[in-house]
């Protein structure tokens, strides 16, 4: 097949490989033997019409998707679609710039390939489709539930990425290219494995890192509850409130994210056992205990007067400090970053395995050479 055309076969593979389905196994739904199919998707040989038919009917996609110059880029989320699916919550999606989503297609499809490489489940441990109540209350119910399959219950957690990651989740730090760098993350949901990928905008500190981490999770817990119920999750928002503030999807998910990383109990404990009144906090004090969290200045501040832990007055008068200090720095953190998080582990921990596969020496040069174009940050 000439050079050209070579995207033809990487686009069927991938397409396989979201499915997770082997080369027999495709090449018996649509009627080859498995020598010609591997030689299509290497780029030798180009599939005759009635093979792009086959392919089109069995992987249930057009057959623009195949020939597509740019990739099967992951379409937004649409019910009994088998690949990985954009995520989103809010009812008037902002577009994303292509480069972005060309730069995520390219990374799921390496991660697919390196599964597959080292032959290792693309399933996850944590389920992301759990009932819950469609207010702010049942938000926090929902994090306590996540925390519990995760096995931390209340505890501080050291390294978010690390526990993820043991769960089978995929998470790819690398800076977002022009034209989307003030988007902080993005994520995307795989209905055929119950598994998810997130990404996150390496130019951002570890805190907005981990807070952005946590509130992808939470749309996708949000979207799924809406796909099942086929129909709007939070209708009667304006009933549902608290302090004045109608829930909404958007802030749905960062009551999740803030309860995930700073439960009611943790924090709590942590500021009963220093005697800390609503009226004794300091400036020194407040990002003293927000460091333990792992979370912004900020989010902190604001999960203490959730819990009526610090008086209106003070949380006032330190939201305004921190303001205007993100505003001075752009948006650095107060008392600078203290918490350390292992990027992108699994991905590397899987291309030096694939390494070591001689009949992968192909593909992990094209995934190393991924890696550097992406400037997907190394652990």
């Amino acid at each position: 097949m000439p050079s050209e055309l070579s995207f033809i076969g990487k686009n069927i593979r991938f397409l396989r490989r979201s499915r997770n389905w082997t080369l027999l196994q495709l090449a018996s739904k649509i009627g080859i033997q498995e020598g010609p199919l591997g030689r299509i998707e290497r780029g030798m040989n180009l599939p005759s019409a009635s093979v792009i038919y086959n392919l089109s009917n069995v992987l249930g996609v057009s057959t623009n998707a195949m020939f597509s110059e740019e990739s099967c880029h992951a379409p937004v989320e649409v019910p009994g679609m088998s690949d990985a699916c954009f995520v989103t919550i809010d009812p008037e999606p902002a577009v994303l710039p292509k480069s972005l989503l060309k730069a995520c297609h390219d990374i799921i499809a390496a991660f697919h390939a390196l599964e597959d490489i080292c032959q290792v489940q693309k399933y996850a441990y944590l389920p992301l489709s759990i009932p819950f109540s469609p207010c702010y209350q049942g938000m926090e119910q929902l994090a306590v539930r996540v925390r519990s399959y995760l096995g931390t219950g209340d505890a501080v957690v050291f390294d978010y990425f690390e526990l993820f990651e043991n769960f089978g989740l995929r998470i790819i730090l690398f800076p977002f290219t022009r034209g989307a760098t003030r988007i902080d993350s993005i994520s995307f949901y795989e209905p055929a494995f119950h598994n998810a990928f997130f990404f996150l905008n390496s130019r951002g500190n570890p805190e907005k890192q981990l807070f952005s981490l946590s509130c992808e999770l939470g749309k996708i817990l949000i979207s799924n509850q809406i796909q099942l119920q086929k129909q709007p999750l939070f209708p009667d928002h304006n009933k549902v409130s608290e302090n004045n503030r109608p829930i909404t999807p958007d802030r749905a998910a960062r009551r999740f994210a803030a309860t995930f990383l700073m439960p009611k109990t943790a924090v709590c404990a942590s500021v009963n056992q220093l005697g800390i009144t609503a009226e004794d906090w300091s400036w020194d004090l407040l990002l003293r205990i927000k460091h333990r969290f792992g979370v912004s200045a900020q989010a902190f501040l604001y999960r203490l007067h959730e819990l009526d832990l610090i008086s209106d007055q003070l949380k006032d008068r330190f939201d305004a400090r921190i303001k205007e200090f993100y505003k001075s720095t752009g948006f650095k953190e107060p008392d600078s970053t203290r918490r350390c998080l292992t990027p992108n582990g699994r991905f590397f921990d899987l291309l030096l395995t694939a390494e070591n596969i001689n009949d992968a020496k192909e593909e992990t040069i094209e995934i190393k050479q991924l890696e550097k174009r992406l400037k997907i940050l190394r652990k």
